[in-house]
């Protein structure tokens, strides 16, 4: 081959590749299996996540633990999605940009949030996720949520 048709070859192959990220991480429908209540298992402290598609491009949600609740939200804007969580000592909701998605696997990040700066879901299994909230100086916490089955009172 002359070095033009491999080079020809090798930016459609980057172009389609990076299309194939793209459309993956641009669209909040690889996110939709973590629709629904979510919840640990243990009962001295708790930690539960209820989402709801509000539309295609907007999922609404709620987390809450023993001392401390946030709105969560899942937009897709311009397209690239972020998360936006809104915490009581903070004025306005932080944003964070999905970074990554591969394998059920959703990285969102904002390096100029003080912490966290990466928080991660992991799809487990259908009846199952991790979180993992982590920062600069190696500081991080991870969560493992499981699917509420029929759980009316989830945040008692």
């Amino acid at each position: 081959m002359t070095k033009l048709v491999t080079n020809a070859l090798l930016l459609i192959y980057l172009l389609i590749s990076t299309n194939v990220n793209a459309n993956t991480c641009s669209s909040l429908t690889q996110l939709n299996w973590l629709i629904g209540k979510w919840q640990t298992e243990k009962s001295a402290s708790f930690v539960n996540e209820i989402w709801q598609k509000v539309s295609d491009d907007t999922f609404e949600g709620q987390g809450k633990t023993n001392s401390s609740s946030e709105s969560l939200r899942l937009v897709k804007m311009a397209d690239e999605v972020f998360y936006l969580a809104k915490v009581s000592h903070n004025p306005l909701p932080i944003a964070f940009k999905l970074s990554h998605c591969k394998n059920k696997q959703f990285v969102f990040e904002n390096m100029r949030h003080d912490f966290p700066n990466k928080i991660e879901y992991r799809q487990i299994n259908s009846n199952a996720l991790q979180v993992i909230v982590s920062g600069k100086a190696e500081k991080s916490f991870t969560i493992q949520l499981y699917r509420a089955q029929n759980k009316a009172n989830i945040y008692q």
